[in-house]
């Protein structure tokens, strides 16, 4: 028999003690945790495949060492459709997102990944058309491939950086702290609907799509607030409108007003301590 979620979180608002309560909750979390759709991580390469008539010109060998670049992926969507699946993937993608170092979605990273690829089938198009459109040299070629690899693994460190240093157990402790935060501020889809001024005819499986988008987008409000409170920037009454920067050394800092800087306060101490350092030896 399928358990709709609606049902869940109705009968925990409507359960008598806390004893009904705690159990509805503790089996709620179980069949998050324990879904078939666990996070998964696999190395997923980057391919292409060189002309065995190509192969043997000096081009043809620069490109043999990029046919297969390294990529580690985790899987960000699910075809499953039922509420347990569909929140445990969300879980998963925060995780990935905030606290996995060893993955990078960055679309400059992957864009770099691709350039081997690119530039192969360009010089492949050239040489089946012999129209002289390929004019890099082997050993520009060469250089030109591996200041590519060498700026994403560049991006791919700083991507590593920007991660919390969060283990899975810590992780899952926090995701049920807003589990529970999320069970009791939830509202029903009819008072929902007299709250916002709407009129929506839901049937069961609608009412559990809000169910399932209330808490996602619940959870990706709670995570944007952790990180900053890791960080050591979450103010319950700060004001609208403060805007955020990313230090080079991955953490986050206030930027308010002043747009052009770049620098978290620990790194900017650091660079004026090695400036005065600097001034002050060739002063000696």
């Amino acid at each position: 028999m399928n358990v709709y979620m609606y049902e869940i979180l109705e009968d925990y608002q409507l359960a008598g003690t806390d004893a009904e309560r705690e159990e509805i909750f503790s089996s709620f979390c179980q069949m998050i945790w324990e879904n078939p759709n666990q996070r998964t991580i696999t190395d997923k390469p980057l391919t292409f495949h060189i002309q065995p008539d190509l192969l043997a010109t000096e081009t043809g060998q620069i490109f043999s060492a990029y046919t297969s670049i390294s990529r580690t992926v985790c899987l960000s969507h699910t075809n499953d459709k039922d509420f347990a699946s569909l929140i445990r993937q969300k879980i998963n993608n925060i995780y990935t997102r905030y606290f996995d170092g060893n993955i990078c979605r960055n679309k400059d990273y992957l864009d770099l990944l691709r350039v081997p690829k690119k530039l192969y089938f360009q010089w492949l198009s050239a040489s089946r058309k012999k129209d002289g459109s390929w004019n890099m040299s082997p050993q520009e070629l060469s250089r030109t491939l591996e200041n590519t690899m060498a700026q994403a693994q560049l991006l791919k460190e700083a991507r590593k950086r920007e991660t919390m240093n969060v283990s899975w157990n810590e992780f899952q402790q926090t995701a049920e702290h807003y589990f529970r935060r999320l069970f009791e501020h939830y509202k029903p889809l009819d008072e929902f609907q007299d709250s916002q001024n709407l009129m929506i005819y839901a049937s069961g499986w609608m009412e559990d799509n809000f169910c399932v988008s209330y808490f996602c987008r619940g959870l990706d409000g709670y995570f944007r607030n952790y990180q900053k409170k890791y960080y050591g920037l979450y103010n319950i009454n700060s004001r609208r409108g403060i805007t955020y920067g990313r230090c080079a050394c991955g953490r986050l800092f206030l930027q308010n007003k002043q747009r052009n800087r770049r620098l978290c306060d620990n790194c900017r101490k650091e660079s004026r301590r090695q400036s005065y350092s600097r001034y002050n030896q060739k002063r000696a």
